[in-house]
């Protein structure tokens, strides 16, 4: 049932200089918060986003071949289906179109507010209120603040000895510039993972020389990209109910067959790695190279990534892996360690470099300075800080709700999905506090919620031993989710709120 926001939030006794909420990121979480709140009856929010535009990770990852690793019609809002997607993976223009027609199909245009990039919050406990500090120097306060910030936009690059000294051009995969032309140019490129695989057989059609090196090989599955015909399309729009059953196919497939590879005692797991192990061995024709490309550690322990074309680009005469441990970037290119550490150390000329390192998930987490009860702040609170009962509440933080916050992340289903079960749990304390209380979330509540993630996660696939943006350095685990997306639906389902200390103001 939806929560009438309205009755939480009456009309009277309203500051004009208050928001009720405010809303940080436009994204797919801040969007969905945007509709969700005005389908409760609530108005008096804004959304703040940093960038000129709206679409979050979908506006800044404009890398040629970005796209989506969950299927289109699962990776949309449940509420508002795209039965014209164009493709089984949807790219990213088609994505950030998708988005821009959300905000105009809900009308919440008007709610957000672009160029805004809220660097602290501090909390007023004697008004019961968050203010925001705004690049600038504006000021927004609100009596609750709904954190949607995703993390896939603070890029993470090595500090390479003599990175500033290379005259060519570079960029991260996330800052990537239009204007550079590949055409016949050598091209370094830093990484093999997600953004890699999905650049390198673009970079391949035109660059003269691909170079890609490969610290940690993946297991790559096969995507089984296709268009939808115009059938299939028609079919969706007449028919609402057969798009909403194929979703829920998709929802059951990763449910039932990719979920269970997250554990260690997984029956599917050698299956998985034999076959994509077979694959590999089929589609490179370089047998030297085949063995540089197949894992030594277990299915599922880093990220399983999607491809239909990144073992076959390595085929072509202007690809090169190159495993060899970087020593330095140079002026000129990038130089390695001799092969297996030994030998002399060796140039590699470049053009461009390329740098697909993925990003700074903890720097994100502590990006915007935020100051809660008893002049607590995120960055004081250390390693509590890297943790939320739900992923959504802290007990230092009243009124102050995360999407996506610690442990949440997913590797096997749809992060939207997720966002609308989060958003659903946190209008549910809306209601429960309106314009006249305060909620904190009991410490002891979060310690034992937390206490059991881990322990949970201490079980996963993802301490068998490999080194993943999954564990912080010290092997701690505070991105994931451990439970599959009916166990995450089961917990935000609902409300309580002996969980929470409520103050009236």
């Amino acid at each position: 049932m939806r929560p009438n926001l309205a009755k939480s939030f009456p009309d009277k006794d309203i500051e004009d200089d208050v928001l009720d909420v405010l809303v940080i990121g436009a994204g797919f979480a801040g969007i969905c918060a945007a509709i969700k709140l005005k389908e409760a009856g609530l108005t008096r929010f804004k959304v703040a986003e940093k960038a000129q535009a709206i679409g979050g990770t979908w506006q800044s990852n404009i890398y040629p071949g970005a796209a989506c690793d969950v299927p289109s019609h699962f990776y949309c809002y449940s509420f508002f289906p795209n039965p014209n997607w164009s493709r089984k993976f949807a790219p990213q223009k088609e994505i950030l179109s998708y988005i821009e027609s959300a905000v105009e199909h809900f009308g919440v245009g008007e709610y957000i507010q672009l160029g805004t990039k809220v660097r602290a919050l501090h909390f007023d406990e004697i008004a019961g209120t968050w203010t925001a500090e705004i690049d600038g120097g504006e000021r927004l306060r609100a009596r609750y603040v709904i954190n949607g910030m995703g993390g896939l936009h603070r890029p993470s690059v090595p500090n390479f000895k003599g990175k500033g000294s290379f005259k060519g051009q570079s960029m991260h995969s996330a800052q990537w510039d239009e204007r550079v032309d590949f055409a016949g140019k050598t091209v370094a490129v830093i990484g093999s993972a997600a953004s890699a695989i999905q650049i390198i057989p673009e970079l391949q059609k035109t660059a003269g020389q691909v170079d890609i090196y490969q610290r940690t090989p993946n297991y790559i599955a096969p995507r089984y990209d296709r268009a939808f015909t115009a059938e299939e399309k028609a079919r969706f729009a007449r028919w609402p109910w057969l798009a909403r059953f194929y979703r829920w196919l998709i929802y059951k497939r990763l449910e039932l067959l990719v979920y269970p590879l997250t554990k260690q005692n997984s029956p599917f797991s050698a299956k998985a790695s034999k076959g994509i192990k077979d694959w590999i061995n089929t589609a490179v024709k370089d047998e030297a190279l085949r063995a540089r490309l197949i894992p030594d550690y277990r299915i599922g322990c880093k990220r399983i990534l999607l491809s239909d074309k990144f073992y076959e680009t390595l085929n072509k005469g202007n690809v090169r892996v190159i495993t060899d441990p970087i020593r330095a970037i140079t002026p000129d290119g990038i130089e390695t360690d001799g092969q297996a550490g030994a030998g002399s150390p060796t140039l590699n000329r470049a053009d461009v470099i390329v740098y697909a390192t993925g990003f700074d998930l903890e720097g994100h987490m502590r990006s915007i300075k935020v100051t809660g009860r008893g002049g607590v702040t995120l960055e004081g609170l250390g390693d509590a800080a890297e943790a939320a009962f739900k992923g959504t509440a802290h007990p230092d933080f009243p009124n102050y709700y995360l999407i996506t916050g610690p442990n949440t992340g997913v590797g096997t289903s749809s992060v939207v999905y997720m966002i609308e079960l989060q958003l659903g749990y946190i209008l549910k304390l809306l209601a429960a506090g309106g314009r006249g209380k305060l909620l904190r979330l009991r410490g002891e509540v979060m310690r034992a919620y937390n206490a059991r993630i881990q322990d949970e996660l201490s079980r996963s696939v993802w301490v068998s031993g490999c080194k993943s943006w999954y564990q912080r350095e010290d092997g701690k685990i505070v991105t994931l989710y451990p439970g599959n997306a009916k166990q995450f639906a089961k917990e935000h389902a609902r409300l309580d709120l002996k969980n929470y200390e409520v103050t009236v103001l």
